[in-house]
């Protein structure tokens, strides 16, 4: 019978081995390796796999089996629940090709010397991969650049034979669409991955890549906060202090339990919670000091509220995950009178009406986070921690906002200063 295994190595067959392996693709020590499965006494997956010898739970990543055919090692994708039926039937056909009950598959034509990949298929593989290991909001807008613009766009058969003037074509094509040039770039760079898998890099030159603006972030000034702070409820106010004093993204807040926060040591962390099957960005957990002041706000809300250790700590009214809390900072702006009386939503909301500035957003917190880190003093390789971007190019956009306390004051003792008094 053919032999379905989840350990050890493949045979090493001549044509075709009977034997076909359960793997999946996880992030160990930061990069993505392939691991053997460890399913349980029942037979069923719950993402354990064996990495140097030791059993480990790792929920990110995609399901692979892995079998020899005509010397070469194959992989295909498989969902979790099917991964065990999969590699029993694949192996069944193996071992039925090499007992001569059935023929193996012939080359095709077009496979002369290596095997070339559908454009069709290598999109839709490449987006089931996302769908796997990263955030549905990613996925749908990979979707959207692979399955929509690039789809129409790429005039060849063959993922293989992308070219330099493929990729131009492509941003004209976004253009036309009337997408900005900031989103085209965003588009390529989704595009160029989805090609480097198929060997295809070095596509772009250096003026090739679309020009845009990198703007500064926008952050709030104090005159902003202080009235905000001083008509908020106490509640409206706990979410924006913690927002402000952490520099958590808008999803993170929404999953912060109590038993997140280190009141002995005055620490925030950012934890998976499979509950909510909500995992931190790029699969990494972190920590985030807070001011002290802070804790102990969070310390007295935990005690007013009577709340258990795993309750959410801005849970709406239900307990379960808020997805509302970008209208706390809008409402406040509001009352406050604030709002700039100009703006108009997309979906044609004036600020002059309601609480529809886009002036206010949670998001922006994050900005005066970093941004105010950085003024301080604090070093980029620290802030790019504590922000948990993975490239510290991302952190480095926050250094254009920077008015150092230094800075400052050589500006207003230079000899300029006086100048134009």
């Amino acid at each position: 019978m053919p032999t379905l295994k989840t350990r050890g190595a493949l045979l090493n067959a001549p044509d075709y081995a009977d034997r076909v392996n359960l793997i999946k693709k996880i992030k160990v020590d930061g990069s993505w390796r392939f691991a053997p499965v460890v399913p349980e006494p029942n037979g069923r997956l719950k993402d354990k796999v064996r990495v140097n010898g030791t059993v480990e739970t790792h929920p990110e990543g995609a399901y692979y089996i892995e079998w020899r055919e005509r010397g070469k090692r194959c992989r295909a994708a498989v969902e979790r629940e099917d991964a065990v039926a999969e590699a029993r039937r694949k192996a069944v056909e193996l071992q039925a090709i090499r007992d001569g009950l059935i023929a193996a598959p012939e080359p095709k034509p077009e496979e002369a010397a290596e095997a070339k990949t559908l454009i069709g298929d290598a999109i839709d593989t490449y987006l089931r991969y996302v769908k796997m290991q990263r955030k549905a909001r990613t996925w749908l807008t990979y979707r959207y650049t692979l399955d929509t613009l690039l789809r129409a766009s790429y005039k060849r058969k063959f993922v293989e034979d992308a070219t330099r003037d493929d990729v131009l074509d492509f941003m004209t094509y976004c253009y036309e669409k009337g997408l900005g040039a900031r989103t085209v770039y965003d588009k390529v760079v989704t595009v160029l991955q989805l090609f480097k898998k198929h060997g295809r890099s070095g596509l772009m030159e250096k003026g090739d890549w679309p020009k845009y603006v990198e703007t500064i972030r926008p952050i709030y000034e104090p005159e902003e906060m202080t009235p905000m702070f001083e008509i908020a409820t106490i509640d409206e106010a706990d979410l924006l202090k913690f927002i402000l004093g952490s520099g958590f993204r808008d999803q993170e807040i929404r999953y912060v339990e109590y038993v997140d926060l280190d009141f002995r040591h005055d620490l925030a962390r950012v934890t998976a919670k499979p509950k909510w099957d909500f995992t931190p960005k790029n699969w990494e957990e972190r920590v985030v000091p807070l001011p002290h002041a802070l804790m102990q706000r969070l310390q007295k809300r935990k005690e007013r509220k009577s709340a258990r250790p795993h309750d959410l700590v801005f849970g709406n009214t239900k307990g379960n995950p808020d997805s509302e809390m970008d209208m706390v900072v809008k409402r406040l702006a509001e009352r406050a009178g604030l709002n700039c009386g100009h703006c108009v939503t997309e979906h044609g909301n004036k600020c002059a009406e309601g609480p529809y500035c886009m002036n206010f957003f949670l998001h922006k917190f994050r900005h005066t986070f970093a941004t105010n880190h950085l003024r301080d003093g604090v070093d980029i390789r620290t802030v790019q921690a504590w922000m948990g971007h993975r490239d510290i190019k991302s952190t480095m956009v926050y250094l254009k906002g920077i008015r150092s306390k230094d800075a400052a004051h050589k500006v207003n003792n230079g000899e300029l200063a006086g100048l134009v008094a």
